[in-house]
């Protein structure tokens, strides 16, 4: 799964812990770390705070990730989104 990156978030590397407060449930997104891609999927779930996000993948498996863990979690744009799925 390739998403347009429109939005990135990232756990900082020194001071207070970041959120993901932009993702919504439902949201289709990545999770990498460098170049790579860890997981992809759907946010199935996440907490009122940001601090902690489940997705749920093509295949069903649901996997748990917080802010502090070091992965980027880069949201796909809507808009694109929804061209892929009229195409």
């Amino acid at each position: 799964m390739t998403l347009p990156k429109t939005t990135l978030q990232k756990a900082p590397t020194s001071g207070g812990p970041a959120h993901w407060d932009d993702v919504e449930v439902g949201d289709a997104v990545e999770l990498r770390r460098g170049d790579r891609v860890a997981y992809a999927g759907r946010v199935d779930d996440r907490t009122a705070d940001g601090a902690v996000v489940w997705v749920l993948s093509d295949g069903g498996r649901r996997q748990l990730f917080h802010v502090a863990d070091g992965f980027e979690l880069i949201v796909a744009d809507p808009e694109e989104d929804n061209h892929a799925a009229d195409n």
